[in-house]
């Protein structure tokens, strides 16, 4: 009887059980992080497994292989921003926009527990809490059994962010919490010693914090009525513009806090530029999640879906204002003063020279996070091919903002010709659409402020 070690090492994985293939690709990757030496085999039994699954539900379980291995080697590159993580994220992105309701609840969930771990690993801990709250609920499940716990190492990165003394404590508590809680839940001997070490953290960074009154932190909430439930709204779907948001969405002060403060006293009228700026782009942002909200609270009709592709593609408007804060905030050299967060990264704003200094060379977590959501909305200029989901966003803006896109509701309404497809969207898919977008330029404008607060850190 072959051994997994003889089934990784042989020329002919079609004789063998699929899951004994799948397994020998795990000791791979096994070795693989113990000696840093990649086995000569693992491209090969991985490639077996795409091709052997393609066309099955269980074809993801192939690409998380994949993604694991290019985790590990972004880890013995240099660079942060490697051509390994940005395909890790870009397949990570790709699998968790097409299978979607399309495979078994134990795959989705370890898209979205492997998805967000990355997300996390990159600062965009914002967007790796949000991830975590799309698994389902399974009993007996290994990645859901690691959701609570996750979420507490994803608070724990995101406590970083915070300047606040008693906020960041807030989290780490949380964290804290989460950790220990969560690792009781996790069969996986494995499983639960990696989350006994986070833990290990997460004390030894409140232990640095030192000891705070937690009983100090009442947050009272005076809104009523109309403009309570939707405070509430805002919170429960995370679109405060307010650190505690993350923390205790209902307990939190249900009020936006972000703001910019200038304080180089020989610089005033860069900074009441900058100040106004972003106050700016907090009141469009705000408007914007108003007009979400009062669009759902509609019965379907033609007003209402023009209301959502208003969110929709003038969401889109707050990345370049966002990049073009970063451009003035950095007082960067733009060859094209016109450029947004798809290209302001690049010398020259090309996306064929190297990275400006500003983010090659920082160490602002934040900043980061804002480069790597950059991606996600407008795409991996070192990948070949571009995530589907992402490709189809930008060309319904176009659309939205040029030409015209038809909401449908029925089956019978899908164009025949594949040009006119292009022009449709459904209802479902609209309202989808304009609540993650939105949410998305809250995470960049939050990103934002934590950046200049590292910086002024």
């Amino acid at each position: 009887m072959s051994t997994l070690q003889d089934i990784a090492q042989s020329d002919d994985y079609g004789q063998f059980d699929l899951k004994e293939v799948y397994q020998a690709a795990q000791l791979l990757l096994q070795e693989f992080q113990k000696t840093r030496t990649q086995p000569a085999k693992l491209n090969d039994i991985i490639s077996h497994l795409k091709k052997r699954l393609d066309g099955q539900t269980s074809y993801p379980l192939a690409i998380l292989l994949e993604t694991s291995q290019l985790g590990i080697q972004h880890q013995l590159q240099k660079d942060w921003n490697s051509p390994m993580k940005q395909r890790q994220l870009f397949l990570f992105e790709s699998l968790h926009a097409q299978f979607r309701a399309k495979v078994p609840t134990t795959i989705w969930n370890q898209i979205c527990l492997n998805y967000a771990e990355a997300l996390i690993y990159v600062g965009r801990s914002l967007d790796g809490l949000d991830v975590l709250e799309d698994m389902i609920e399974a009993e007996k499940d290994p990645s859901y059994e690691r959701k609570d716990a996750e979420r507490g190492w994803g608070l724990l990165f995101y406590s970083t962010f915070l300047r606040d003394k008693d906020q960041k404590a807030e989290a780490l508590h949380l964290s804290r919490d989460l950790l220990d809680k969560g690792a009781e839940k996790i069969s996986n001997t494995n499983g639960r010693a990696l989350y006994a070490d986070r833990l290990k953290l997460a004390v030894k960074m409140l232990e640095e914090i030192g000891p705070i009154d937690m009983t100090g932190s009442y947050k009272p909430n005076f809104f009523e009525g109309h403009e309570r439930e939707y405070r509430d709204w805002c919170a429960k779907h995370r679109l405060l513009l307010n650190d505690g948001n993350e923390i205790d969405p209902k307990g939190t002060m249900k009020i936006d806090t972000l703001n910019y403060r200038h304080k180089e006293a020989n610089d005033q009228e860069r900074g009441v530029f900058l100040e106004t700026f972003m106050d700016s782009m907090v009141s469009e942002f705000t408007a914007l999640r108003w007009n979400l909200y009062e669009a759902q609270e509609k019965k379907p009709s033609a007003e209402r879906n023009e209301q959502l592709k208003t969110v929709y593609r003038q969401s889109f408007s707050l990345f370049t204002k966002t990049a073009q804060f970063v451009a003035h905030y950095y007082k960067l050299d733009m060859k094209d003063p016109r450029a947004g967060m798809q290209r302001i990264w690049f010398e020259e704003e090309n996306m064929k020279n190297p990275l400006k200094p500003f983010i090659r060379d920082t160490k602002n977590g934040a900043l980061k996070a804002l480069f790597w959501l950059s991606k996600d909305i407008f795409g991996y200029e070192l990948s070949q091919v571009q995530n589907v989901a992402t490709i189809r966003s930008l060309q319904l803006r176009d659309q939205m903002e040029r030409s015209f896109v038809q909401v449908i509701t029925k089956h019978e309404e899908i164009a025949q010709d594949g040009e006119l497809r292009k022009h449709q969207m459904t209802q479902i898919e609209l309202e989808r659409m304009a609540m993650s977008n939105l949410f998305k330029a809250r995470n960049a404008l939050s990103y934002l402020g934590f950046t200049i607060g590292l910086e002024k850190k």
